[in-house]
């Protein structure tokens, strides 16, 4: 049997920060990764390039179902100033921001180098890491107060102390399954219910054409919570991009709630430019060409069609519309109702929102409050931020005060 002070479940970028942190402190600690790879969420983010960290964030980039004040006491001990300090400092990774995107990528534009820094760091402490060990079990010895992990390879391991980051449930093809929360609720650990989150939605699209391809800077409302993020994203199957993915947890936590009345149905409506409804009424009362050509100066050509597909005055002088059909019309503008019929999933998810509540954690320690040596970090919780590197900051965070805490118990 294989023993460490400190073992770390997953080798994911909550993890390897945990690890690397609890090694500081001097105490052995071993990794157990169930793929053939460290940090693969890392290598497939930003397009490959990997948003490392917003350039800003408040509590509002977040959700959770637990107090919002849990969360600040554990943002407040690092701030994105530090962390990107870290990376550039202790790591030696060289980052510029995206200031339009409000984004700090790599130099390199190479997910990869993130992913490296991070495992070259660890396995410079003397931490070691052990590929394609699935852990299937978890128990205390209450006499010895040691935990016991067991691997489907029939393997055990002993420690003191361990740091669950075993990840959530999205893109299930790189080993997230939902495999880790299982094993934490036979130990006892209370877990609230998961769901897709940041996740294409599917649905019709206006008109009677696929308008697949078409992207747009939009304002999208959700369950009346305004959202000005940019990027749309028409696909073959419905929508995508950062504004329809903020909102999708709406959708999903809807789509897999049983009894629920049609009147809870969440109702996504989209301002197609972003503009008041005051400017479109000025534009067509001074557009000297028709309708489609006054909104085709603001809105993609095929959009603009299929919006218009069945308005008798698509084709007539803007400037002699009635009031009815330029109020009909600007309500299509500006607040149309994105007709969703669901999401597709885990299998497209960034994240996984739901999981073990920060009720149950001391977040000053990210220790369960079940059991001192017990920590948790990363998508395990639940928490998760919007698009744009913002789920980077809570796995660097969450993953750094539990390796720093579980490194002080081992000492």
């Amino acid at each position: 049997m294989k023993s460490a002070d400190i073992i770390v479940v997953g080798a994911g970028a909550a993890g390897l920060t945990a690890a690397i942190y609890a090694a500081s402190s001097g105490s052995r600690v071993l990794v157990l990764e169930r793929t053939d790879k460290a940090g693969k969420k890392i290598l497939m983010s930003g397009g490959t390039r990997c948003n490392v960290l917003p350039v800003v964030m408040s509590l509002s980039d977040y959700h959770t179902d637990s107090s919002p004040n849990l969360l600040r006491r554990i943002f407040k001990s690092w701030s994105v100033a530090a962390c990107k300090d870290w990376f550039q400092h202790d790591l030696g990774l060289p980052l510029a921001c995206e200031a339009d995107t409000n984004k700090w990528f790599p130099v390199s534009n190479q997910a990869r180098d993130v992913r490296d820094v991070l495992v070259n760091k660890l396995i410079s402490t003397g931490a070691q890491i052990l590929y394609n060990k699935h852990v299937t079990a978890l128990k205390k010895d209450e006499q010895t107060q040691n935990w016991f992990i067991s691997t489907e390879d029939g393997l055990k391991y002993s420690t003191h102390a361990v740091i669950w980051a075993s990840g959530g449930l999205s893109v299930p093809t790189i080993g997230t399954d939902g495999s880790g929360h299982r094993v934490l609720k036979e130990t006892g650990i209370s877990i609230t219910p998961t769901y897709p989150a940041l996740t294409p939605l599917t649905g019709p699209h206006p008109g009677t054409d696929n308008l697949a391809g078409i992207s747009l800077n939009v304002k999208l409302t959700a369950a009346a919570n305004a959202s000005s993020r940019e990027g749309f994203l028409f696909t073959h199957k419905g929508f995508s991009g950062p504004a329809v993915l903020d909102a999708s947890h709406h959708v999903t936590r809807y789509v897999q709630q049983e009894n629920t009345t049609a009147s809870q149905k969440p109702e996504l409506s989209v301002n197609w430019s972003g503009d008041s409804e005051q400017v479109w009424i000025t534009r067509f009362a001074t557009g000297k060409g028709t309708v489609r050509s006054v909104i085709r100066d603001y809105l993609p050509n095929r959009l603009t069609d299929a919006l218009l597909s069945d308005e008798p005055i698509a084709d007539k002088r803007a400037a002699e519309c009635s009031r009815t059909d330029r109020t009909r019309l600007i309500q299509k503008l500006t607040r149309f109702t994105l007709p969703w019929t669901g999401h597709e999933g885990y299998r497209k998810a960034e994240v996984t929102g739901g999981g073990v509540p920060l009720e149950s954690i001391d977040t000053a320690t990210m220790a369960h409050k079940q059991d001192p040596s017990l920590f948790l970090c990363g998508e395990i919780i639940d928490v998760f931020g919007r698009i744009g590197g913002f789920n980077f900051y809570w796995a660097w965070v969450s993953g750094r005060l539990a390796g720093l805490s579980a490194g002080r118990l081992s000492r």
